[in-house]
């Protein structure tokens, strides 16, 4: 018979000390490396974070101004400066890539909002089929939008990432993460036959109030191609399917429309500046006389479209589609002198 091994002391309190010490000792040491580079934290911009945003505006005042849109919206829509030339806050519901229709079928039918909708047209985002991969993600988010709503692995993202993503410059998921690390150290090419190299440069920071802001200039050749690949990923997508029937999408508007505006609210479409290709694609497939101006017609909203005014037709997005911080401070003055005039 073997004698029976005696199990060694396992001095796991211990181990978990050390550990956790390391790491609490890293993080200052990562912080402080961030506050000396003047590195603000940014919340990480998923699925995750903009439901629970959703789910927030539940909690809002029903006149509450919401916008809705593409990240045209989160980009070109300045709050600080829409909260100056307003006189109000708005809540921003804009997501990367999503169209506001399906936002705003949501606002009137889940909601019992009053108050001023911003609705972004952005040519192909808000008529792409839900076929299209990033256009799928809110047709989804609308989908299981109650189902969600009592997810306690998604209701806690919010609470982690409010109390500490949103504080600690250490968190901020495009400067310390070992694979956004590696990808701007190393800079890997295309490879062949591949549509995109997904990786945006750290250039944007994203907020707790869902607003991208713009941090750099984008004068670095490899961040300006970077941006382009995405986004012409973006439209050779949406080149693969058909777009919504306009006829029924604006069906659609109409009954939103009706149950905002029988509440006592206003539904006011916003066209955000685009350039470059972006442009040419959209003025192509989407030309304002077949879409925007039927929309305004056949709902009879208002509508802000920014070649319409002196201050914000030349307005230029580098990257062809979202706005630098003080262009958009530009547009967010003119666009809220237009939203609170009085009617005539």
């Amino acid at each position: 018979m073997y004698e029976r091994r005696k199990i060694p002391n396992q001095p796991f309190p211990r181990i978990f000390l050390i550990v956790g010490a390391a790491v609490f000792v890293s993080l200052i040491a990562i912080e402080f490396h961030a506050k000396r580079r003047h590195l603000e934290p940014s919340r990480e911009l998923n699925m995750g974070f903009w439901q629970n945003h959703r789910f927030m505006l539940d909690d809002q005042p029903e006149d509450r101004t919401v916008l809705f849109g593409a990240s045209r919206m989160t980009f070109g829509l300045d709050l600080k400066t829409w909260n100056e030339a307003a006189g109000e806050t708005a809540y921003n519901l804009g997501m990367h890539g999503a169209s506001s229709l399906p936002m705003l079928h949501d606002y009137a039918l889940n909601t019992e909002g009053n108050g001023k909708v911003l609705c972004t047209i952005s040519g192909g985002f808000t008529f792409a089929q839900p076929p299209v991969p990033f256009a799928a993600r809110i047709t989804g988010a609308m989908k299981d939008l109650e189902k969600n709503r009592y997810s306690l692995a998604l209701r806690s993202q919010h609470l982690t990432g409010k109390y500490l993503q949103a504080k600690f410059s250490a968190l901020n998921p495009r400067v310390y993460s070992p694979v956004e690390l590696l990808r701007e150290s190393v800079r890997f090419s295309t490879r062949p036959n591949e549509i995109a190299w997904f990786h945006t440069p750290y250039s944007v920071l994203h907020t707790e109030d869902n607003q991208d802001i713009y941090i750099d200039d984008l004068s670095d050749p490899y961040d300006m191609r970077q941006w382009d690949i995405m986004h012409q990923t973006a439209l050779r997508y949406m080149e693969r399917f058909e777009p919504r029937d306009l006829e029924e999408a604006i069906s659609q508007i109409n009954s939103d429309v009706a149950l905002i505006e029988g509440r006592g609210g206003e539904v006011i479409f916003v066209r955000f500046p685009v350039s470059r290709f972006f442009k040419e694609w959209e003025n192509e497939r989407f030309p304002r006389q077949n879409y925007w101006d039927k929309i305004i017609q056949k709902t009879e909203c208002r509508g802000f479209h920014y070649l319409d005014y002196e201050k914000t037709k030349n307005l230029f997005p580098p990257d062809g589609s979202h706005l630098m911080p003080k262009e958009a401070r530009i547009f967010t003055r003119e666009l809220a002198r237009f939203v609170f005039k009085k009617k005539d």
